[in-house]
């Protein structure tokens, strides 16, 4: 009986050995998932860290361009008003110069008409005298 008895410790013990190996296996592999999640929780907050830098710099562009586009169109605004204020002078300039010609052309007319020259003619000795008298 005591053989049975030793043997039978002996089992127990063998079992008891292996199964405690088998929980230090399980624990071990436990302890690797452990780190592994608590490395993919570091990295997935560095990734949001980075993610959230990134869209601060973007909001920063985002409005610097809203900005500089603001410019941008006010310059075009005072652009388009400056082009339509030179296209009324250059109009009205138009007119002058049509109205200025017409006068030209009426008194080319006038130059050489013949009264005009008559006019003249008989004037030369008031105005020699006027410039005597001056």
């Amino acid at each position: 009986m005591d053989d049975n008895q030793a043997v039978s410790a002996d089992l127990s013990t063998i079992e008891m050995q292996s199964e405690l190996l088998l929980l230090r296996n399980k624990l071990h592999a436990a302890e690797e998932k452990i780190m592994q999640l608590e490395l993919a929780l570091l990295q997935s907050r560095d990734f949001s860290i980075g993610a959230s830098a990134e869209l601060g710099e973007m909001r920063v562009t985002y409005f610097a361009l809203a900005e500089k586009l603001k410019d941008a169109n006010i310059h075009i605004k005072s652009h388009l008003a400056h082009i339509k204020r030179l296209e009324e002078a250059l109009g009205e300039s138009g007119r002058a110069s049509a109205f200025h010609t017409a006068r030209s052309a009426e008194l080319d007319r006038v130059y050489n008409s013949a009264s005009w020259r008559i006019g003249r003619f008989i004037m030369i000795p008031i105005r020699i005298l006027r410039k005597i008298s001056s």
